[in-house]
């Protein structure tokens, strides 16, 4: 397995599929549990398998942080309060806008829905187009169903 740490996550998931990973995850691994939104504002602090060992897994999982982030001193929550995730996205036209999401810190039960939303902020649902840079990775619908971005029906789709 190759040895993807510091790796910008979009580039490698993108390079763990050309080495026939089929299914590729991530999560902060920060205590503040933020939403990825854009896989290019983040890099991979750890992996599972490790890297260098002999696997024949097609499952790659990431512990990743925010680009700027530190991976040895990744961000810490304060306790009872509310934080927000890096990431940025703009607007078309003439002005800008920002993006990210939120999350409550703390420990909690409930999963997130839609951890990956379209450029414009919606909810992928299975049988839409998803972007290359989500290929191999996992969110759940609206509903909270898992689905996963692949190559099925001739291009690149959400499927269950």
């Amino acid at each position: 397995m190759s040895n993807y740490a510091s790796w910008n996550v979009q580039k490698a998931v993108a390079d763990a599929r050309k080495h026939r990973v089929t299914s590729v995850s991530y999560t902060d691994a920060s205590e503040l549990k933020r939403t990825v939104v854009h896989t290019s504002n983040w890099k991979v602090c750890s992996q599972t398998p490790s890297a260098g060992s002999y696997s024949t897994a097609t499952k790659l999982t990431f512990k990743i942080v925010g680009s700027g982030e530190s991976c040895t001193h990744p961000p810490r929550a304060s306790s009872g309060s509310t934080s927000s995730s890096g990431g940025s996205s703009s607007s078309g036209g003439a002005g800008t806008g920002s993006g990210g999401s939120t999350s409550t810190g703390g420990s909690s039960t409930k999963a997130q829905l839609c951890s990956i939303r379209s450029n414009a902020g919606n909810c992928y649902h299975a049988g839409q187009f998803c972007r290359k840079a989500d290929v191999g990775a996992t969110t759940t619908d609206a509903a909270g169903r898992k689905i996963a971005c692949g190559f099925e029906s001739g291009s690149n789709r959400w499927h269950y």
